[in-house]
């Protein structure tokens, strides 16, 4: 059994005030991918399964059509809207991935990071905090006045990183694994 953290950020968490836009310090390309037309996906989908064998590889195992079902997946959520699919490359290498979108009425929209990666020849160079800041600005002219990101409580460095970035833990989702029963 897993329990998800849900973290938040206000609208103005993490920038000091009266700043409206925090500098970064990389030079990040996006290159974003389109679930629609299919541009870019692949390398999407394939930069995410490294996203999953790294963190999750028992979400892969036994899954011979995990690509397929992931892009339909991904397909699915592009017709709801809003949602955006970055590859982050630094130097012409890629470094990492977004997969964010915003949701709610206007006045109220709340921005949801759904998948964060930053590979780890990349990490600790400070792309994962300028990356958070070009998404922010996204979700920003969306309108967004939360932000929020899901972590698993197992994972202490991206807590803290999420944290640094003035996230705090709002809520705590529990799950009952009904498939564990069946195998006992």
């Amino acid at each position: 059994m897993r329990a998800g953290v849900k973290c938040e950020q206000r609208r103005e968490a993490g920038i000091p005030p009266g700043q409206r836009t925090m500098k970064t310090t990389n030079k990040l390309d996006v290159t974003k991918a389109d679930a629609t037309t299919g541009e870019n996906l692949d390398e999407f989908i394939k930069l995410t399964e490294e996203y999953f064998r790294e963190n999750w590889p028992e979400n892969l195992e036994g899954h011979s059509d995990w690509r397929t079902h992931y892009k339909s997946w991904l397909k699915t959520r592009a017709k709801e809207g809003g949602r955006r699919l970055w590859i982050v490359k630094v130097g012409g290498k890629m470094a990492g991935l977004a997969n964010f979108y915003s949701s709610g009425p206007e006045g109220a929209r709340v921005g949801h990071i759904s998948e964060f990666y930053v590979k780890p020849d990349f990490r600790r160079r400070g792309i994962g905090r300028d990356l958070f800041y070009m998404i922010r600005h996204e979700l920003e002219k969306d309108g967004c006045r939360i932000l929020k990101s899901e972590v698993q409580p197992d994972e202490p460095g991206r807590m803290s990183f999420w944290e640094e970035l003035g996230f705090e833990v709002v809520k705590v989702q529990m799950a009952l694994n009904l498939a564990a029963d069946e195998e006992e």
